[in-house]
Order: C-alpha cells, then structure tokens, then sequence
C-alpha cells in the first residue's frame, strides 16, 4: 500500500478544508443565510449585520439576490458588506473545516499504528511461524 507524503496530506486537508469553508460560507448562505453570522464580529463590530433580499423583475424573468448590511447606532444607513461578510464566513468555516478534518486524521492514524503494533507484538509471539508471506499463528499464544 502506498501511503501518502505528508506535504500532500498537508495539502489535500486544506484544499478540502477550503472547499468546505466555500460550501459553507458562500453557497450555503444563499439558502440559509443566518449561517453567514458567523462574519458579524468581524464585518461588522458593534453593530447589526443584517440579510435583505433583492427582488429584480424583468419581462422575461425574476431574480433574487441576497445583500448583507451592517447597521451602527440607531436610525443608521445600512452599509453594505456582502462581500466582505461572505469572505470572513468562508474564511471561519474553513478554520472550523480544518480543525475538525485534522482531529479525524489524527485519530484515525493513531488508530492505525496501535493495529500495527498490535499486529508486530503478535508476529514476534512463541509460535508464530512465517512461512513465505504467510503468517503461521496457530501455535501461538497471545496472552
């Protein structure tokens, strides 16, 4: 079995991890935005980050579109930060990506080297016989 170098691990965790931040932050917001809050303390600090959707019609169809606005002090103009506000939620969702994909990969490969030595304590056990690439365990006792 070929393994993986870890420069590519390193790599494929935080390709993935981006590609979920993005699904996250970005896509997943047009459906559900609450989900884009995260950004509020970033975008906006102190304030009222708030959704509105855009209604355009034209005569061949309708569209809708989705604005961020933050909202300081009472009675303010709302400003808009939709992109900035999409930008800080893909960049929290993919930290919250990468934190939890490392401490699945880490378990996981923990896991694998207790099999392995697990596996190695048995082969140098009295009795275990190797016989070509097969391993002979009858004899033995893995007490």
């Amino acid at each position: 079995m070929k393994t993986m170098s870890k420069g590519t691990a390193w790599a494929v965790l935080i390709g993935v991890s981006l590609f979920l931040g993005v699904m996250i932050g970005w896509v997943a917001p047009l459906a559900f935005p609450p989900l884009a809050q995260v950004a509020q303390p970033i975008v906006c600090p102190g304030g009222e980050l708030a959704h509105d959707v855009i209604r355009e019609e034209s005569p061949d169809e309708i569209t809708y579109n989705s604005a961020f606005q933050c909202y300081r002090g009472d009675g303010a103009t709302g400003e808009d930060v939709t992109a900035n506000a999409i930008f800080a939620a893909i960049g929290v969702y993919s930290v919250i990506a990468f934190v939890l994909l490392f401490l699945i990969f880490a378990r996981m490969r923990r896991a694998h080297a207790a099999r392995l030595r697990a596996a190695l304590r048995a082969i140098d056990a009295p009795g275990v016989v190797l016989e070509g690439r097969t391993v002979n365990m009858r004899a033995a006792s893995l007490d």
